[in-house]
């Protein structure tokens, strides 16, 4: 279990989560803009019927989901919960961020080629120039990450992260997927 005791920062330290925060409030209206653009194409008649766009929908919300997790724990860091728990959960949201950021891109081009409606074929290169436009603000976030964490130590931390979030080998044979694998 995750130490929940409250840790203290340096001035140093709150400036650069600080400059972290900053980050996240430019990249704000990015992700705003991607969540509108891929509800519009979801929405759209050309293009709501392509293959993998629940998917794709799915995958963009957490994007920006981890984006609000990170900016939620450094808004919550700058108070008396600063603490190692809630150190892991602004790595773990900035993975979220960062991973699904990636899937998004894979699954977008896989919709795009079920799409021939001109509307919706424009919507997908916005939606292109937007997740561009969303991998150079990952990029920042990361640069500052590392300036607060430190680099070894963020790395660690997402390690640690990893680790939490995947199944230890042989614990599958135990591990019930549904209510279905009981029928």
């Amino acid at each position: 279990m995750l130490d929940t005791q409250p840790l203290s920062m340096s001035a140093e330290e709150q400036h650069r989560l600080l400059e972290w925060w900053q980050t996240l409030e430019a990249a704000h209206p990015i992700v705003q803009r991607l969540c509108s653009l891929v509800s519009e194409l979801r929405l759209n008649p050309e293009s709501s019927h392509a293959e993998g766009m629940i998917l794709f929908y799915r995958a963009a919300s957490e994007v920006s989901y981890g984006h609000a997790g990170v900016r939620g724990g450094i808004r919550r860091a700058f108070s008396s919960e600063y603490c190692e728990a809630l150190r892991m959960n602004l790595v773990m949201c900035h993975f979220v961020a960062r991973l699904f950021s990636g899937d998004t891109k894979v699954l977008l081009e896989r919709v795009a080629e079920h799409i021939t409606g001109p509307h919706a074929q424009q919507l997908v290169r916005r939606i292109r120039e937007t997740l561009m436009e969303n991998d150079a603000m990952i990029n920042e976030m990361v640069k500052k990450a590392h300036a607060f964490f430190g680099k070894e130590t963020f790395q660690a931390l997402q390690m640690k992260a990893m680790q939490s979030m995947t199944l230890p080998m042989g614990s599958r044979e135990n591990f019930e997927f549904s209510a279905f694998d009981r029928i």
